[in-house]
């Protein structure tokens, strides 16, 4: 007997599992959701979201939501002390969304479980602790001895996946970038002053690197390389950062920082999964890919493979149900190839971010140099549409391309 039955059950509550969940019940297929109770961040996390993830978000129905709440940045500046060297401007992005979104992850996860919640999918707690699977589909035992089966199960548990380790499926480091013994520190903040709410800005300076990052309530979020053991989690300390790093290229008045809402430590990951499927089950998000937070790409790329992987299985029980059991498994592989190319593409992308922000001193003016030249020939747009996901379409193109001029 087991707890809970349904043509998908998904393991993990952050925002890759939750979109996952609410997709499988928007395609008409009934969902479950193992609960954990783990992944509901007290932080804020990821903030960004992308173009290609509100087309996504539209499909789910819940870019509206999203949108009342997220602040929206019209480009990315990269700069050094003296100049701007690059800005890739996603106001003018093709399609709908000419803009990147900010909203805090914790805001993003609610709204997601709410529509979640709506669409009917059922939440069950419990830690998942195992997978067996056969021809029919496959049970997720939990902790304390429940099971829940399903026709496919989604592992969208994060970097340290129960479900990809129950399969077998390998996570090796793919090799990093030149940050990553960088001590890294997010903080979000409430500012006074003149902050520019139009666009991120990156730093990069003798001190180090400083980001700055437009948020909704009229916050900041910052985003630096400290020493070893020091954090950014006090106003001193942020603002040491800000006049050290900001202030002696700003225009204007000073930048105060009146309050830090949250702050946190990280340091750089890069993780490609061997595969992203084991017979029915299937990864999505970290558990599949895990790389440096350049560019804002992981919630987005995780968010993205919900969709593509909910799509993809909508079409599975669907030659399932119309005796074409035959049309399956092309139908998984492909999905597996796809995230998997898409994945290992962002993460080679993210780690060259990482190499041009913290490349050594003596190297910075050549860097300089070639920003420009890069800009001239266009590649702060193309950047842009990189970073965008519109051109993200997934297996099989299960979302329409945008036309790019």
């Amino acid at each position: 007997m087991y707890l809970a039955e349904a043509d998908v059950v998904i393991v993990g509550v952050g925002p890759t599992g939750l979109s996952a969940a609410l997709a499988v019940a928007r395609k008409g297929r009934s969902a479950v959701i193992v609960d954990s109770g783990e992944d509901q961040s007290v932080g804020s996390r990821a903030i960004t979201i992308h173009a290609g993830t509100l087309r996504v978000l539209e499909q789910l129905g819940c870019v509206e939501r999203i949108l009342a709440e997220a602040a929206k940045i019209s480009a990315m500046q990269t700069r050094n002390p003296r100049s701007v060297l690059s800005t890739a401007r996603f106001d003018s992005l093709p399609g709908k969304y000419p803009f990147a979104a900010t909203l805090p992850q914790t805001r993003t996860q609610a709204l997601l479980r709410a529509a979640a919640n709506e669409a009917g999918v059922r939440f069950v707690p419990g830690r998942a602790v195992g997978i067996e699977q056969d021809d029919g589909g496959a049970t997720v035992a939990l902790e304390g001895g429940a099971t829940v089966r399903g026709r496919f199960v989604i592992g969208a548990d994060g970097m340290h996946s129960t479900v990809r380790v129950a399969v077998g499926i390998g996570y090796p480091d793919t090799g990093g970038s030149r940050g990553d013994h960088e001590n890294m520190v997010l903080a979000d903040v409430v500012p006074s002053g003149p902050v520019d709410r139009s666009r991120a800005i990156f730093l990069t300076a003798r001190s180090g690197v400083l980001g700055l990052v437009p948020l909704p309530l009229g916050r900041l979020r910052v985003i630096a390389n400290l020493a070893d053991g020091a954090r950014a989690d006090t106003v001193d300390a942020v603002q040491r950062l800000i006049d050290e790093r900001w202030q002696p290229v700003a225009n204007g008045g000073r930048v105060r920082i009146e309050e830090v809402v949250w702050s946190a430590r990280f340091r750089f990951r890069h993780h490609l999964a061997d595969s992203f499927r084991a017979g029915r089950v299937l990864l999505a998000g970290d558990a599949g890919h895990v790389h440096s937070p350049a560019g804002g790409q992981g919630m987005n790329l995780g968010i993205r493979d919900a969709w593509y992987l909910a799509s993809t299985l909508a079409a599975a029980t669907d030659a399932e149900d119309s005796g074409r059991p035959a049309d399956v498994e092309p139908l998984l592989d492909a999905y597996a190839a796809n995230r998997r190319a898409v994945a290992a593409k962002v993460i080679e992308a993210t780690n060259q971010i990482g190499r041009v922000m913290f490349v050594p001193t003596p190297l910075r003016p050549f860097l300089h140099l070639a920003f420009r030249a890069a800009a001239l020939a266009g590649a702060s747009q193309k950047q842009a549409l990189a970073l965008s996901g519109i051109l993200d379409t997934g297996p099989h193109t299960l979302l329409e391309p945008v036309q790019v001029p």
